[in-house]
């Protein structure tokens, strides 16, 4: 057992060394063999990076599923960050957005993570603006044809921004919750019979 786990350490730190040369392939191989003999959240993630860096974007956002199964708040919040980026990469708007919501829910101080979601909201309000025009064409044949069609739901910039700020009072008092639980219930007073 010990055996394993040196050598699963060891490919981890070989793989750290090979991704500082900017050697991603071979770091991603190690990683991979440190997550094959103990699936780590660690090793995931950096396997989940290698495999960004060589381009490899659907095999990494597998690989920053994977870490988000055993990862602490810090390292889910960065594995659903990077998630978002490889989705975005990949021009999966509506799983990248979710994936930044993902992060900021865990982190809700992460900027980077606040930044790129809006970024991707406005990709995907712009892909929508060429969708609205074949909507439209399409709305009037369906008129001529007397067949109703369901319309999207679409979100503005204000709807975002007040949807976030109300996740960010959610959190506020969530935290502010756990603190009074926190910090205790006072003892009763004993009984005096």
């Amino acid at each position: 057992m010990q055996v394993l786990f040196a050598q699963e350490k060891q490919n981890l730190q070989k793989g750290n060394i090979l991704y500082k040369k900017q050697e991603y392939e071979k770091a991603a191989e190690e990683y991979k063999k440190s997550a094959d003999k103990k699936k780590t959240p660690q090793a995931t993630y950096n396997l989940g990076n290698a495999l960004y860096k060589t381009k490899k974007l659907e095999e990494a956002e597998k690989a920053y599923d994977n870490t988000l199964e055993d990862a602490d708040k810090g390292l889910k919040a960065k594995a659903y960050y990077n998630k978002g980026v490889s989705l975005q990469q990949q021009k999966k708007l509506p799983e990248c957005i979710e994936a930044y919501k993902n992060a900021l829910r865990i982190n809700p101080d992460d900027e980077e993570a606040r930044q790129n979601l809006q970024k991707a909201l406005q990709q995907q309000k712009e892909q929508q603006k060429p969708d609205q025009k074949k909507e439209q064409s399409q709305q009037q044949q369906q008129q001529q044809q007397q067949e109703p069609k369901p319309q999207k739901s679409k979100l503005t910039q204000k709807q975002v921004e007040q949807y976030l700020q109300s996740l960010r009072e959610k959190e506020k008092q969530v935290q502010q919750k756990v603190a009074k639980q926190r910090a205790g219930v006072p003892k009763q007073p004993e009984k005096d019979w």
